[in-house]
């Protein structure tokens, strides 16, 4: 297992039953297995949103208790933008994961 997942299953380990995880990816990103692996802990899932704009409507509308962004290796920059704003605006902590082949 990648490393970064054994990490976000170690936090998710964590959260209770039932909480929610908001999950952002960019299009050319397949968050199935991610996804599975959440709802297999018995955690609801926001998403997956595509979209930085689609998030943000997702987290106004819905309660999240982390957000999950799965960004490319080296463009991180608007996943880091759209963490610091689930953070800010919503008091959504978020975790930056790098998406895997």
């Amino acid at each position: 297992m990648h490393v970064a997942m054994k990490i976000v299953r170690s936090i998710i380990d964590h959260l209770p039953r039932f909480s929610t995880v908001l999950v952002a990816c960019d299009s050319s990103t397949d968050p199935r297995y991610l996804i599975e692996t959440l709802e297999e802990r018995g955690l609801s899932i926001l998403g997956p949103a595509y979209t930085k704009d689609h998030a943000l409507t997702l987290a106004a509308h819905s309660r999240a208790d982390l957000a999950l962004v799965q960004v490319q290796p080296g463009e991180d920059d608007d996943g880091q933008a759209l963490a610091g704003q689930l953070q800010q605006t919503w008091g959504i902590p978020a975790l930056l994961i790098q998406a895997t082949a």
